[in-house]
């Protein structure tokens, strides 16, 4: 181990070292050397790196507007890589038929403390844990393979593979040297070790190991092969051809952040639980029309997850606040889409709810399909109230007595309403004999009856308004919330009882004198019968003289 490293360091001490600087014109590095500093390609300019270049610890390359850095060669940094193991991974070590018999010794960068799975030729090593692993056996092979199950609770990670074969010199396997399949060239510190800034163009067709790159601009992978570059981060545009991408040290190869555009042809990343790209919203909110109004989410994100109902409103019914609602808690209700290990492309299919409740109703609207963006507004189907009309019958009036009056209301909403009117005169409540709701459905218009009273004389009017929840509080649910009546002239009832008394002393005094007038020649009737009779009686008495 000592020797390699004292190999490195001699070469880099003979190797030519550019200085940082800016690159103001078109330049080409095309030897072998080193790079230290800070580089600013200009626009305009472009930076051609076409040989091995070693790039040394926190130097930062910045391509501005309209300058380029073309990558045709080798930039790694000065690090010596490890091999990052998965959860499942598989290393091939090249062994070269080196002897009938000896020993493997594996490096691990840093002490395995939960216990890991360890296979080789069907024998099976369970629960094992430190930072060197010996193995006794055959090497009169062309490779040993090694199969490793690996704690999800750490980082497991091998430096390097020593082959020690019986009785000749021990053999040095590099990290670069073996292959598999679960396993990835990192930088030790999981970070990237040095920076391209990218806000012209980066066109990569050679190899890149160790840097931290962030694409703001145009960003091209063809024929690429990035080593412990992950994740790399686009607020731009990037493309990715031929490729291979590997050594992600999070969960992806590539994040794409927002609406940045991503184009994946025919190349590999990490691969196993290391997508190979994802796309995140740096923020989520929805505007909701008030305070009042519950978001319901479900299947956000990469994990599919369900919200509680969310509002502006959440201290008291009297502060609506902004009416933006947060609606992801973290990234992964963030990401909207991605294309994991195994190259298979995935879409969020999230819906939401939104809710009113009201006095007026309850009301709903689902969301088939949530927006995949950083913001965006929704808005319940309410109703939408006119008070049209009020009609009075008559613009006269008794006090304590009904007056028809008519109301009309109708509604221009996508939604009905269950609502109560409120009346006053001259600045008082009106009776108007109706406490009742009043049900109006969408695109309804309706006549309500009214019956006004009024124990006050005079000219007065009716004022009738919709009665409006403070849940709509900001929403237009009314047009013309309010009608007015024509004046009506309210006066007592006339009480005529007291006129009556000549008319009935009138009629009284003619009914008598009728009475008797009737009387009078009833009784003079039979005096003459009378008279008529002791006539007739006479007559029979005397007889007659024929």
């Amino acid at each position: 181990m000592r020797r390699a490293a004292l190999m490195i360091l001699i070469m880099l001490l003979c190797q030519p070292i550019v200085s940082g600087n800016e690159i103001s014109s078109n330049e080409e590095y095309a030897s072998d050397g080193t790079l230290d500093g800070d580089y600013t390609i200009t626009n305009g300019n472009t930076l051609t790196v076409s040989g091995n270049y070693t790039i040394a610890e926190n130097t930062k390359i910045i391509i501005q507007e309209g300058g380029e850095l073309v990558v045709s060669g080798h930039m790694n940094a000065t690090a010596p890589p490890e091999l990052n193991l998965g959860t499942s991974a598989s290393m091939v070590v090249p062994v070269g038929f080196l002897g009938e018999s000896g020993t493997m010794r594996i490096f691990f960068a840093d002490e395995i403390l939960f216990g890991i799975s360890i296979e080789i030729n069907g024998n099976v090593t369970e629960n094992w844990t430190g930072s060197e692993f010996d193995w006794n056996g055959d090497m009169d092979v062309e490779n040993i393979t090694v199969n490793i199950t690996t704690s999800p609770f750490q980082i497991s990670a091998i430096s390097s593979i020593i082959l020690s074969p019986q009785g000749d010199t021990p053999v040095i396997r590099s990290v670069e040297e073996i292959d598999g399949s679960g396993i990835s060239l990192v930088i030790p510190d999981r970070n990237g070790a040095w920076t391209i800034e990218v806000y012209g163009t980066l066109t990569v067709s050679g190899t890149i190991f160790g840097a931290d790159i962030t694409c703001h601009g145009t960003c091209s992978l063809d024929g690429a092969t990035m080593l412990s570059t992950g994740p790399i981060e686009v607020y731009g545009s990037i493309s990715i051809t031929d490729s291979s991408l590997a050594g992600g040290v999070t969960d992806e190869d590539i994040i794409v952040w927002d609406d940045a555009g991503i184009s994946w042809v025919n190349s590999s990343g990490t691969g196993g639980v290391t997508d190979n790209w994802v796309n995140i919203l740096t923020t989520r909110t929805v505007g909701l029309q008030n305070g009042y109004i519950s978001f319901y989410g479900y299947d956000m994100g990469y994990n599919s997850v369900s919200t509680s109902a969310l509002s502006g409103n959440i201290l008291n019914p009297g502060n609506s606040g902004d009416n933006i609602v947060d609606i992801a808690a973290n990234e992964r209700s963030r990401m909207v889409r991605w294309q994991d290990g195994n190259g298979v492309l995935n879409v969020e299919q999230a819906s939401a709810r939104i809710v009113l409740q009201t006095p007026w109703g309850d009301y709903e609207k689902e969301i088939l399909e949530l927006p995949r963006v950083n913001h965006f507004d929704l808005t319940m189907d309410l109703p939408l109230l006119n008070f049209d009309s009020l009609v009075e019958s008559d613009n006269e009036g008794k006090t304590n007595s009904r007056l028809g009056v008519l109301a009309t209301v109708s509604n221009e909403g996508d939604a009905p309403a269950n609502f109560l009117i409120d009346c006053v005169s001259n600045g008082v409540d009106a009776n108007v004999g109706s406490t009742i709701r009043h049900t109006i459905d969408a695109g309804e218009t309706k006549i309500i009856p009214l019956n006004w009273d009024s124990s006050v004389e005079g000219e007065l009017a009716l004022e009738c308004t919709i009665f409006v929840p403070y849940h709509f509080d900001g929403i237009d649910v009314v047009e013309d919330q309010s009608a007015t009546s024509g004046l009506v002239t309210w006066s007592e009832e006339t009480d005529e009882s007291s006129n009556l008394v000549i008319p009935i002393v009138l009629g009284l005094g003619l009914g008598l004198g009728i009475f008797g007038l009737v009387i009078y020649n009833t009784r003079k009737k039979d005096k003459s019968y009378h008279v008529f009779e002791q006539e007739a009686q006479e007559d029979e008495e005397l007889g007659t003289i024929e």
